[in-house]
């Protein structure tokens, strides 16, 4: 028995009309007797009641729709939750960074990229200059925040911040 076979049989019993239904289905008639025929070999039972005139549900096809939706209703369900993993696995940023960046650059961009991406997960990881340029090139980061500029031809670079440097020095020092 296939999940097609329940779309089917769920199809003519709400049509209660095997042409209506093989024309909701995209199906040829013939084509669409034989698949619940089919599925009523599998159950072992009879599911309808066919004549000329019409179709009627047995009290085991009422029984059987029932199931037949909660069944379908279940993989839809399981498809789903399936696609929204692989969805959220695709809308995650791993981002490496130096301290100076949670300071001067996270307070900024982080807050306007949760409002434009709201189901983008984000992972930060705090790593030296040569630990995120050895996790970039494998893969396990998506873009670093470093003090690094290197660029070559795996790696471009783009110069974001320029951070003042002042030294103090006691007043009365000899320089």
């Amino acid at each position: 028995m296939e999940l097609r076979h329940l779309r089917y049989f769920i199809t003519v019993a709400e049509e209660l009309n095997f042409s209506k239904a093989a024309l909701k289905l995209y199906t040829a008639q013939p084509s669409l007797s034989q698949q619940i025929k089919d599925l009523e070999e599998d159950v072992g039972v009879r599911l309808l009641n066919r004549t000329k005139r019409k179709v009627e549900l047995t009290e085991e096809g009422e029984v059987f729709l029932e199931h037949a939706r909660l069944t379908l209703a279940q993989a839809d369900k399981a498809v789903a939750m399936a696609r929204q993993v692989s969805k959220a696995k695709q809308q995650l940023l791993r981002i490496g960074f130096v301290p100076i960046a949670e300071m001067k650059i996270f307070p900024y961009v982080l807050p306007n990229l949760r409002l434009q991406h709201p189901d983008l997960t984000i992972e930060l990881s705090s790593l030296n200059n040569a630990e995120q340029l050895k996790a970039l090139k494998r893969g396990e980061l998506d873009i670093t925040f470093t003090r690094d500029n290197t660029e070559n031809d795996e790696i471009q670079s783009q110069f974001v911040l320029t951070e003042p440097l002042i030294f103090l020095l006691p007043r009365n020092h000899p320089l």
